[in-house]
């Protein structure tokens, strides 16, 4: 009988080990490119190790977890299983970035190899030295949602041959694609196919938690209509990949076409993500942006003779607008790939006081003279990721 157990038990642990035949990367310092990417799996293939950058979460248990980040001695690989226990951590040196792509290579594929060979199950180089920089759960791993808040951008890139799908209240329509690792393109349109809009997002890591992007977001009119725009951004975005703060800010050019008036304004933009469970965050994305508006004043009043006469005029008014999107980014169980984002959009919009003479003497303007309003309304959005 003991026999008996004791062949079950060496059983269950050589099936669990021989399932776990793929292995996933989570390279937090940049330190991986396309060849090096290519020479890994080449190697690990000899050790029957499949390496893949999507995770099947129905077989979660079929993958190792590694994780290559960077504190301020150096390089830290870190290997995890399904279960979040860590099989072992090694320091990498502090020169890795500077090695050439064969030595990356065999760097990272031999001491993430001697981790899973010779397991150690301890933490203690990640929980007792402070510099080490926070440990990435396969749980953080999957959290595919890093590049992007309701719809402004992070300076987190996507990575390359990632696809990542966006809708809100499924009437715009957004796709973005990671070109390289730090460069990614998109386009969006409404339901109608009216305006079309071309991005493109250059990411800059500047250390693990800090990144900085460029951009540009070109809009033009369809169906022979004369709108324009373009928003040139940069944005700062400091935080990792579960909870962040970025800072942005743009210079908008705005031509609705003909009979309105074109505009030309800088915007600013705070976004924020926290994360407050396993499967959801809270999130905030707000624009900021002053411009001057053109409006027009009459008068109409009767001379001596009992004849009218009818003045018009134009006038300039300031306008301050705060737009946001705030709420709860819930990402599915199972497959967390997919988001739904639910929350509130809110709109503050200040005006200028009507400046004199059109504030009174018999003038009338077409303007509000409501000094500030707000209103909200309620906010839907759905997004999914493709690894291809």
């Amino acid at each position: 009988m003991k026999r008996f157990i004791l062949i079950s038990i060496l059983s269950v642990i050589v099936f669990t080990v021989s399932a776990q035949s793929k292995i996933v990367i989570d390279d937090r310092s940049s330190v991986i490119n396309e060849q090096v990417e290519n020479l890994l799996k080449e190697k690990f293939q000899d050790k029957n190790l499949e390496l893949t950058s999507s995770v099947d979460f129905k077989t979660k248990c079929d993958y190792y977890f590694a994780t290559i980040s960077q504190n301020n001695r150096g390089f830290v690989i870190k290997v995890e299983d399904c279960e979040n226990t860590i099989l072992g951590s090694l320091f990498a040196g502090s020169h890795l970035n500077e090695a050439g792509d064969q030595e990356k290579a065999v760097i990272l594929f031999y001491n993430i190899s001697d981790i899973i060979e010779n397991p150690s199950y301890s933490d203690s180089y990640s929980k007792t030295d402070d510099e080490t920089a926070e440990a990435v759960h396969p749980d953080s791993i999957e959290s595919e949602h890093d590049s992007r808040y309701f719809f402004a951008p992070s300076a987190l890139p996507l990575k390359k041959r990632e696809l990542y799908y966006n809708s809100i209240y499924f009437l715009v329509h957004d796709i973005q694609y990671g070109v390289t690792d730090r460069l990614t393109i998109g386009m969006g349109t409404t339901i109608i196919g009216l305006p079309i809009y071309f991005t493109g997002k250059l990411s800059i890591p500047i250390n693990e938690n800090s990144h900085l992007a460029v951009g540009d977001l070109l809009m033009l009119g369809t169906y022979g209509t004369e709108f324009f725009g373009n928003l040139a951004f940069a944005t700062y975005t400091y935080g990792n990949r579960n909870s962040n703060i970025s800072l942005g800010g743009g210079y908008l050019y705005f031509n609705p076409g003909e009979f309105t008036q074109t505009t030309s304004s800088a915007v600013g933009n705070i976004s924020g993500i926290v994360k407050a469970g396993k499967y959801f965050y809270f999130l905030t994305e707000n624009y900021i942006t002053n411009f001057n508006d053109t409006e027009d004043a009459y008068r109409e009043t009767i001379l001596a003779n009992g004849d009218f006469n009818f003045e018009n005029a134009e006038f300039t008014m300031k306008r301050s607008v705060w737009y946001g999107l705030s709420g709860i980014r819930f990402v599915r169980k199972g497959n967390e790939l997919v988001s739904w984002q639910f929350g509130i959009t809110h709109i503050l919009m200040v005006n200028s006081s009507i400046p004199a003479p059109y504030n009174g003497n018999g003038w009338q303007t077409y303007t509000d003279d409501q000094r500030a309003r707000m209103i909200a309304f309620p906010t839907l959005s759905f997004t999914r990721k493709f690894k291809l």
